[in-house]
């Protein structure tokens, strides 16, 4: 099951929409995000899609690790799943909404007054 850049947006902007008055909600959007998603979506996200939340409460540091690489001209893991048969336009698709995700999520915070923070890596 595909996602499309729209639908990207608006399960982002449910979650975070439920989380900031749902005490409940936000616990599991922080332990579960992937529950969280199909909670107000109804649709499950492909674990392969890495997706991190950050509580905006107090201080953070995110620090991201690329993939291991082998030998110099040995494929990554996910470079070996898009030529065994996968696509990368799937993935692609999917975290091309991602920087407006953050932007809609950043106008969310700054029209609520409230700390909004959305981090969605790909490996």
């Amino acid at each position: 099951m595909s996602w499309t850049n729209e639908q990207i947006q608006e399960a982002a902007q449910a979650v975070v929409g439920k989380a900031i008055s749902d005490a409940e909600f936000r616990k599991l959007a922080i332990s579960d995000i992937y529950a969280a998603i199909k909670q107000v979506t109804g649709r499950e996200v492909p674990q392969e899609f890495k997706i991190n939340v950050i509580d905006g409460t107090g201080y953070h540091a995110n620090i991201v690790l690329p993939e291991v690489r082998g030998a110099a001209d040995e494929l990554t893991e996910t470079e070996l799943e898009a030529v065994a048969g996968g696509s990368k336009d799937g993935a692609t698709r999917f975290f091309e909404g991602v920087g407006s995700i953050l932007e809609d999520g950043a106008r969310t915070a700054i029209s609520t007054g409230s700390t909004v923070a959305i981090n969605m890596s790909n490996k």
